[in-house]
């Protein structure tokens, strides 16, 4: 595994200093959930994104996504940014599906394109962890392409200790010597 460092030091309040990264091609996937535009600059994902979860949750929307992928695992996506990670965009709770024939009330779909992407590991107790990784990234000059990113959560996240989520920050591959 190809593990990289930034070399540029993240805005990190949570104590986590340049995080271990890997630079992978990710094959694309469809991803069916319960979606919102939010933004980060005005505060509303703060409330925003537990709402989400919230609803996706407690309404039991993964019973209601057909054609779900076999491999069990929730996506959060982030997606149609207005501009950078001050702008709006939308953000998705939802699993990955291998066919989309009908979209159920309430549902949303969201195609994700082959892709490059960084890939990092949040451990740790959660959300705390989660968070230090989107600051990191959104402290540093990562050369991000604002198209999808996502988090994933599989078995990793069901632990009751040492909870793991990995994050794929798409980026764009003209501008990856940077990360050198």
């Amino acid at each position: 595994m190809n593990i990289r460092r930034f070399n540029i030091p993240p805005v990190d309040n949570l104590g986590m200093e340049n995080p271990a990264f890997t630079v992978k091609q990710v094959p694309g996937k469809i991803v069916m959930g319960v979606q919102r535009r939010t933004s980060n600059a005005d505060g509303r994902s703060i409330t925003d994104i537990p709402a989400c979860w919230q609803d996706f949750l407690s309404q039991k929307m993964a019973l209601k996504i057909p054609h779900r992928a076999k491999r069990p695992a929730m996506f959060a996506v982030y997606s149609d940014y207005e501009s950078d990670w001050t702008g709006e965009y939308a953000y998705m709770i939802g699993s990955e599906v291998t066919k989309v024939d009908k979209i159920p009330p309430g549902l949303a779909v969201v195609r994700i394109p082959t892709q490059t992407y960084v890939v990092f590991t949040a451990a740790g107790p959660m959300p705390d962890a989660l968070l230090s990784i989107w600051m990191s990234v959104w402290g540093t000059k990562l050369p991000r392409a604002y198209t999808y990113d996502f988090e994933q959560y599989d078995a990793r996240f069901t632990r009751p200790e040492n909870k793991e989520i990995d994050v794929y920050i798409a980026i764009n591959e003209d501008q990856r010597e940077m990360m050198q």
